[in-house]
């Protein structure tokens, strides 16, 4: 794939601003310099940060929007008839995907890393960002999600390093040119897209490819899909996992809470204990991660440690909603049967003892159909179990899919399926008790639900 060129571009629009990632791309432009637009279907907080940053938005999607524009930006969720894409091409403007100038931003820095997998892409980076920004090397970074040290979830360094979250539900991290890849899984996902799990991982091994001769790929070691891939001599393979012949592994392990400790083997040798201000053996794994790539880059275990003791988390990664009289309310955005185990998981380690309440709310209609089976095994850690229907994400229907396709196959003894999410807070408030907690799970607006049970809990005084 030939490298965007921005020479000569002055004024760039972006359509569907208001989106993670692309919100990311705006903020970042604008830190260099370029006159941003943007346009998205509705107001968020995404849009209302970038005004102040001095971003022109525009609610709604028009024609005369791109008009002088020198480059337009879009996503893989912008249908090909926006108008303000087809005004574009009307124009004969420059037309680009976000990957595109992604990639561009990237290669604007000489150590570069891009972040993929299936699972725990968005708090790896997260955790590498801020390792290497407590470490004071100012990097670029651009993240799924918002974070707690930075307004957003990117910002502009230094030009020496670059981190970047990987997407591969579209293919789009193709475009990408690192000089170091960290991968910390791959499963059935998206398939919907790709047709097979086969062509899946066919594509990672395109991502793979990327890498200069020589570059370097940061490994989950205990994933059989990805082992395979891992063979070539062309680049370095560096591993980390929980069995202690790879590479970066883990020992005398402590979970309390929102709280997790473990001692770093480094090549079977004990490096020092790290403390994580985040539960669960998954963020063990993805600081494994941390450390795997912080140490080829030449940082120190203590540096390390330092980032990784005060990186307190990403947003609905995890998250608390509110504690109130013995009723903890956490929300989490898992929403593929592994995140769900895991979290699940987490949430028994931490809180040993407690009534575990899971409120699950699938995510896409072709997820549902495909990986049922796999949902079907996903909450034995849950004591109860409520599901509602499931969030589009602007999917048409499915017939004879619906949350109910995962509710049946649950353990009907502890399952309740609520068609609507907005009767499930009014039903549950009345019967929670001191000690329950109550983990809301899924990638679309489930996190209202918490809210709002919150909410009822004080009004019974």
């Amino acid at each position: 794939m030939s490298e965007l060129d921005l020479q000569g571009v002055k004024k760039i629009h972006l359509v569907g601003v208001g989106g993670c990632g692309m919100s990311g791309l705006a903020k970042v432009l604008k830190e260099m310099d370029f006159e941003v637009s943007g346009s998205d279907v509705k107001e968020g907080r995404n849009t209302l940060r970038l005004r102040d940053l001095g971003v022109k938005v525009f609610i709604g999607h028009n024609e005369a929007q791109v008009r002088g524009a020198d480059l337009v930006v879009f996503s893989s969720a912008i249908s090909a008839d926006n108008p303000e894409l087809r005004e574009a091409e009307a124009q004969g403007l420059r037309l680009v995907k976000r990957a595109e100038v992604l990639a561009w931003i990237m290669n604007q820095s000489k150590n570069r890393v891009a972040v993929g997998g299936t699972h725990g892409k968005t708090t790896t980076t997260a955790m590498i960002a801020k390792v290497l920004d407590v470490a004071q090397l100012k990097p670029t970074f651009l993240i799924g999600c918002d974070m707690d040290y930075v307004e957003g979830n990117a910002r502009l360094g230094d030009g020496k390093y670059v981190v970047a979250e990987a997407d591969e539900s579209d293919r789009s991290f193709l475009f990408l040119s690192p000089t170091a890849e960290v991968i910390t899984n791959i499963e059935p996902d998206h398939l919907e897209h790709f047709g097979s799990f086969e062509e899946l991982v066919k594509t990672f091994q395109e991502f793979l490819e990327r890498l200069p001769s020589g570059g370097l790929v940061i490994a989950w070691g205990e994933d059989k899909n990805l082992q395979k891939l891992l063979t070539q001599p062309r680049f370095k393979v560096v591993t980390y996992g929980f069995d202690s012949t790879l590479d970066f592994s883990a020992c005398e392990f402590n979970f309390s809470e929102y709280t997790s400790s473990y001692t770093l083997l480094y090549q079977g040798k004990k490096e020092g204990k790290v403390e994580l201000a985040i539960p669960g053996r998954q963020n063990i794994l993805n600081s494994l991660a941390v450390f795997a790539l912080g140490f080829e880059w030449g940082l120190e275990f203590s540096a390390i440690a330092a980032g990784l003791r005060s990186f307190v988390g990403a947003r609905r990664r995890f998250s608390l909603v509110g504690d109130y009289r013995g009723v903890l309310i956490v929300d989490d955005y898992a929403h593929h049967p592994t995140e769900i185990i895991e979290t699940l998981k987490a949430a028994r380690l931490g809180w040993p003892g407690r009534r575990i309440i899971c409120i699950f709310q699938p995510h896409r209609y072709s997820r549902t159909m495909l990986l049922k089976d796999s949902f079907a095994r996903a909450f034995d850690e849950a004591d109860r179990i409520i599901i509602t229907d499931i969030y589009a994400a602007s999917e048409p229907p499915l017939p004879g899919i619906s949350g109910k396709t995962i509710a049946d196959l649950l353990d009907q003894k502890k399952t309740t399926y609520f068609p609507r999410k907005e009767h499930i807070a009014e039903k549950l408030a009345p019967e929670l008790k001191e000690g329950d907690f109550v983990l809301t799970l899924g990638a679309g607006d489930i996190y209202t639900v918490g809210k709002e049970l919150l909410a009822r809990l004080r009004m019974q005084e």
